[in-house]
């Protein structure tokens, strides 16, 4: 069990326990068609911004899911569910059922099918490999051209297909709780083999229009009734691609992307690069750089931003121990989302 951990999170495995909740060791509870899994994670974080004052903080990440797989004598695919909740830190989202939760059918050898609340397909390889550790505040979530993607959804339609010979893809169908004009279609494919493994995703979110009705509302103070004129405005029309890979060399792993950003509505576009190193010493000690930065928008002007991080972390049998360093230079030379952060935390998985 100890070897299986330290390889699979060496590779992928830590963000993969993380967003799909496959963890190494999950607790059957009825066979493998209900299971228990999460994990026990947080961190203590000490920010020193440029502006401004410090703070120390206690962040905490565990959370816990059930997932199941089910066989059938007479019926081809397997039936495949997960109930996952979010982070315990977060009282908005950490109810059960706000991170991944689905239902859906696997077909030996073709794929499967979801539908639910999970990640677009590009998405995946945003987050994992390229925003670890601490790359994402700019790879991941910063862009200057007021462009809103999906990254967790609800009302996501998927499908994963099998891997054949190294190959797999993605594609999801998302966005239209509301309406099907703000249908977000999203793709991605991966190609591995023993040394190397490279990605490339899509992202496009359809524009429309927004239409907000004439309103009415009385008016306490003047005792008059208020008009408000209804608008139309336009919304959505952007979209994003992202090519990355890794090169795994004995001990050591390196990474790198490239993202493309895109407003439709205000002509505006973005790019974002990411580069890590990691080193792992005798498969305990783990060394870890990153660098993750965007240009210039193409309509702005200073609004390009920088992450600097590094990790020392300690692996054990389910258990990842580590400290980071993070230094942001975020928006130019504007200071206030500035600083240098200090993370001391802990990850054990079941």
């Amino acid at each position: 069990m100890e070897k299986t951990f330290k390889r699979s999170l060496l590779g992928m495995a830590v963000a993969a326990v993380a967003m799909s909740g496959t963890a190494n060791a999950a607790i059957d509870l009825h066979g493998e068609a209900v299971q228990l899994y999460g994990q026990a994670a947080g961190f203590m974080h000490i920010t020193n911004p440029e502006v401004g004052d410090g703070a120390a903080q206690a962040v905490i990440e565990s959370r816990v899911g059930f997932k199941g797989r089910v066989a059938f004598d007479d019926f081809g695919p397997d039936f495949i569910w997960q109930i996952e909740s979010g982070d315990a830190n977060n009282t908005d989202y950490g109810a059960l059922g706000m991170r991944d939760t689905f239902l859906g059918l696997d077909f030996d050898g073709v794929g499967s099918f979801k539908f639910g609340r999970q990640l677009v397909a590009a998405y995946n390889y945003v987050d994992w490999p390229h925003s670890n550790p601490g790359l994402g505040n700019v790879f991941d979530w910063h862009n200057a051209i007021d462009a809103k993607y999906e990254d967790r959804a609800n009302n996501v339609f998927r499908y994963d297909s099998a891997t054949w010979g190294g190959f797999n893809f993605q594609a999801t169908l998302s966005g239209m709780g509301s309406s099907t004009d703000a249908l977000v279609a999203s793709v991605a494919a991966s190609y591995s083999q023993d040394l190397f493994s490279v990605h490339a995703g899509y992202y496009d979110q359809k524009g429309y229009t927004v239409t907000t009705a004439d309103s009415y509302k009385f008016n306490e103070e003047t005792g008059v009734v208020d008009f408000t004129e209804g608008s139309t405005s336009d919304a959505g029309d952007v979209s994003y691609a992202i090519f990355g890979g890794s090169m795994f060399l004995g001990d050591v792993t390196l990474t790198a992307a490239y993202k493309m950003m895109e407003n439709g509505v205000t002509g505006d576009d973005q790019d974002a690069y990411s580069a890590t190193a990691q080193y792992v010493i005798d498969g305990t000690w783990v060394l870890k750089a990153g660098y993750a930065a965007t240009s210039e928008s193409k309509l702005g002007n200073d609004d390009d931003s920088q992450a600097i991080t590094g990790r020392l972390g300690y692996l054990l049998p389910s258990t990842y121990l580590y400290m980071d360093v993070r230094s942001y230079d975020m928006n130019g030379s504007e200071e206030k989302n500035d600083g240098t952060n200090i993370l001391i935390g802990a990850e054990y998985y079941f």
